[in-house]
């Protein structure tokens, strides 16, 4: 279902999608399996714990997870064009879902920008690894100690669900909302979800990490640095403290949705570009 898609470089949108300013990214070749992988991992995110609900979805250039009865909730990634005719047809009596669509699926997108119910995001880097094990050591500075975050963690000294989310919000200018609705969000989780914060000697949260394991794949997610610790690692340590609790998990694959500023991080620990894309969401 890959396809060769040789760019040397992504142009990721720094603010709304309406917006034409743009930062040039440059990263290593988009090659096929890096989109298979990618959207392989897609579909077995979506497709556990189905009870006959959900049905897979693997047809050339479209790939997620479809309703199998009244639910109608989609998740749904387009690869290129291909997916143009799933798309007009599922998408508009979707009740609520995803659509994630490649640049190279530009009739998806016109599509999908013409759906009023439907919200886009920023466009993002689609990111790849496909060895966890061969990720190189990174270790926080010595300064800050990693600890879990009271998600699903009851130990003594996890930080505070709501601590981790204010310093999300506070890294991430795209990211909208109060840190209490965000927490929220994040206890909706499956409770296959590890999240991680690094706490200063004080025990300020500096930074954040989150894995999701399904499978023989896991998501990298909630990857936040304080701007004042920025450029010292520590992004790439709790990206790689994400990836080692996946890998005891039993995953051997990840994913994740890279930022232009976060994308340099994973690709210096041997992430790999899948394609740039734009996620759509409507809510029910």
């Amino acid at each position: 279902m890959g396809r060769n898609l040789a760019n040397t470089s992504l142009t990721l949108d720094s603010s709304d999608r309406s917006s034409r300013a743009a930062t040039r990214l440059y990263l290593p070749a988009v090659t096929g399996p890096a989109v298979d992988l990618y959207s392989a991992a897609f579909v077995a995110r979506y497709s556990r714990g189905s009870d006959g609900h959900r049905a897979p979805l693997l047809e050339p250039g479209v790939c997620g997870v479809v309703p199998a009865d009244e639910e109608r909730t989609i998740r749904l990634l387009a690869i290129d064009d291909r997916a143009y005719d799933r798309f007009r047809t599922v998408v508009p009596t979707a009740r609520q879902g995803i659509a994630n669509v490649f640049d190279t699926a530009s009739r998806c997108d016109d599509f999908m920008r013409g759906q009023p119910d439907w919200t886009a995001e920023r466009p993002v880097a689609a990111m790849v690894c496909g060895d966890i094990q061969a990720v190189p050591a990174v270790t926080l500075p010595d300064e800050l100690v990693l600890r879990a975050v009271r998600l699903t963690s009851e130990a003594p000294d996890a930080i505070p669900l709501e601590d981790a989310a204010a310093v999300a919000i506070a890294s991430d200018p795209g990211m909208t909302g109060t840190a209490d609705e965000f927490a929220a969000h994040l206890r909706g989780l499956p409770t296959s979800v590890r999240l991680f914060a690094a706490v200063d000697e004080r025990g300020v949260v500096r930074a954040t990490s989150g894995c999701d394991v399904f499978g023989d794949y896991a998501r990298v997610f909630f990857v936040n640095t304080e701007p004042g610790w920025r450029r010292r690692g520590v992004g790439g340590a709790m990206t790689v403290e994400a990836l080692r609790a996946a890998a005891s998990a039993g995953a051997r694959q990840a994913f994740l949705d890279a930022t232009g500023d976060g994308a340099s991080v994973y690709t210096r620990l041997g992430f790999e570009v899948a394609g740039q894309l734009t996620r759509y969401s409507r809510a029910a």
